[in-house]
């Protein structure tokens, strides 16, 4: 299975090169089902900060013709996630130019407070804490209501 994050940097990719707009969020919260090919039922979502509208419309499109998806534009994503992986868009735009062979140049366009947020909610990849990590990402999982004392 491709990696969710995989998916994330690639939406990204093509849109890090244009001019940011500040302290706005945005997000797409997308269904993945890839059932038909013996896979699982992923729902996640995505959400950007410091960066223009046209970020968000770059990842939130279907994924391809052998994962049906649903995409959904929100203003943030839902807070009852099971995992979250926070990434500064600076880092994922880092490891792109290293895949494709290029320097290390940070982009001018993209604001150090710039960020990707990815939550998970169902079909998390059973290594999603270690692929955050090595993308340069911090990992939190969600954090259970404390159990109500009976009276």
């Amino acid at each position: 299975m491709k990696s969710v994050f995989t998916l994330a940097a690639v939406g990204l990719g093509l849109a890090l090169w244009v001019t940011p707009s500040t302290g706005n969020a945005q997000a797409c919260k997308q269904t993945l089902d890839m059932t038909s090919a013996g896979g699982p039922k992923v729902v996640q979502c995505h959400e950007v900060t410091d960066m223009p509208q046209s970020t968000i419309n770059a990842m939130c499109r279907p994924a391809g013709a052998q994962t049906r998806t649903v995409p959904e534009r929100l203003e943030k994503c839902p807070t009852t996630y099971v995992g979250l992986c926070t990434t500064p868009l600076r880092t994922i735009q880092s490891n792109l130019r290293r895949l494709q062979g290029l320097p290390d140049e940070p982009d001018s366009n993209v604001p150090e407070t710039a960020t990707i947020k990815a939550y998970f909610y169902e079909g998390m990849p059973p290594n999603a804490a270690e692929t955050c990590a090595r993308s340069g990402g911090k990992w939190a999982t969600a954090q259970k209501a404390p159990a109500k004392k009976r009276q």
